[in-house]
């Protein structure tokens, strides 16, 4: 991955991150960033006697319908033998006649809607009906969307399904890159909660933070409204609303709270997601995070998925999700962020301590292509400062790097730990121009 990652047992959007939980020794857990149901567990070898006899009537059966079905064909060439010639027959075009309408031939929009925060109410008058309020509120602003292998032919099945949040009248629907399988050439089928269908075209998806934006051809759509997520308070209400288990189980509402803001999970170092005890589920993805006015505060994303571990979901703040969205609207991609092209994780202070190094993020890749393979750094090297400004972890060297633009220059200080142990390394400086950090397909 281009740029910075801080750990280095990342979890891949669409499946699942297997590691130690914290704080805890024999413990494991998953994150689960999919939209499909997890894989099923292997059924056991109980009953094979059992299947392989009626494997063995059914055999019998089926040669008693085989000799049935010579004679029905026989029975229909004759039959086909009185039919018009050819020049008479009249040729069907399914696709044209269906009612769902092609996907819009349309790219970035410089002109294209822009989304911003509104303002958020005080109070709510009567908490009882808070939950209605949110559902009514909110419900036609999020759809189903069903992603499909764009070159697969007529008989091919649904790739999985997820949610989106509609960003405009004109059909502009926000959701994560994962439900569109990280790729512009997936096609998509957008259902809202008035059962209408569309075909979409994916304007553009940025991996970096799991973004992606599709436009549908439709008129008088419902519009999410968006609350500014820097205003969150842990323990307000927070109502989850998405598409569950699939379009079986869409537009569901769940209630909870925010837990938390502000966590950076494993690999995922370029969002501080909201936390949250509402319900989350493979399906949710794309989906709204409301506060109890039906506004959005953020985009439900990921889950926490052990035995030991419930009420654990997490969220895209919606100032972020809005940044991203409004630049893939305009240009496709994130057209300002810069990248030095390696990968890391955090050097702790444990770490520091009992290796004696300072703490930094650790370097671990170099990108053969970024603008750090130029340069003197090297696997292991001990990121330390950039631009004067110190470094302790790997998620502070990425929030000052979102200060910068491509081919801004930085200067990295640089802790390099001798091979050997008693000795001790050395310090240099390193200056490096960053290059753009799309965060498209390549």
């Amino acid at each position: 991955m281009n740029g910075i990652n801080n750990n280095n047992n990342m979890p891949v959007n669409g499946g699942y991150y297997y590691g130690p939980a914290m704080g805890q020794s024999n413990q494991s857990y998953q994150m689960y960033y999919g939209y499909g149901m997890p894989p099923k567990k292997p059924k056991s070898n109980k009953g094979r006697i059992v299947l392989i006899c009626c494997l063995a009537a059914a055999v019998f059966i089926l040669l008693g319908v085989l000799v049935y079905a010579v004679s029905i064909g026989t029975k229909q060439s004759s039959d086909n033998e009185a039919l018009p010639p050819d020049s008479s027959r009249v040729e069907a075009s399914f696709g044209e006649s269906s009612d769902i309408a092609k996907a819009p031939s349309v790219t970035a929009n410089t002109d294209g809607p822009q989304i911003s925060a509104a303002a958020t109410p005080d109070s709510y008058s009567d908490e009882t009906t808070v939950a209605d309020t949110v559902y009514s509120k909110a419900s036609s602003s999020v759809v189903c969307i069903t992603s499909y292998d764009y070159d697969g032919d007529y008989i091919t099945s649904a790739d999985g399904e997820g949610s989106g949040i509609i960003l405009s009248k004109d059909g502009y629907i926000a959701t994560n890159s994962h439900v569109v399988n990280d790729s512009k050439k997936t096609g998509v089928l957008v259902s809202t909660n008035d059962d209408k269908q569309y075909l979409g075209t994916i304007i553009g998806i940025d991996k970096k933070t799991d973004l992606a934006v599709i436009k549908i051809d439709a008129k008088d759509l419902s519009p999410a409204e968006f609350a500014d997520s820097d205003t969150i308070k842990i323990g307000q209400l927070s109502f989850a609303l998405g598409n569950p288990g699939g379009s079986e189980f869409a537009n569901s509402l769940t209630k909870g709270a925010v837990s938390a803001v502000d966590r950076v999970l494993s690999g995922s170092g370029y969002i501080k997601y909201i936390q949250t005890d509402a319900a989350i589920n493979p399906g949710n993805s794309g989906g709204a995070l409301l506060n109890e006015f039906g506004q959005v505060i953020g985009m439900n994303t990921a889950k926490l998925v052990a035995t030991d571990y419930e009420g654990m979901g997490f969220a895209i703040p919606s100032n972020t999700v809005m940044q991203i969205i409004n630049k893939i609207i305009k240009y496709g991609y994130v057209n300002d962020r810069g990248t030095i092209g390696i990968e890391g994780k955090t050097c702790t202070l444990y770490m520091s301590k009992v290796n004696n190094v300072p703490q930094g993020m650790l370097v671990t890749k170099i990108d053969n292509n970024g603008p750090a393979a130029s340069t003197e750094l090297k696997s292991n090297d001990i990121i330390t400062e950039i631009n004067g400004i110190k470094v302790t972890s790997s998620v502070d060297l990425i929030d000052e790097l979102k200060k910068y633009k491509p081919d801004d220059t930085v200067t990295l200080k640089v802790f390099r730990p001798s091979t050997n142990k008693t000795a001790k390394g050395y310090e240099f400086s390193v200056r490096i121009t960053l290059k753009a950090d799309t965060g498209a397909e390549k």
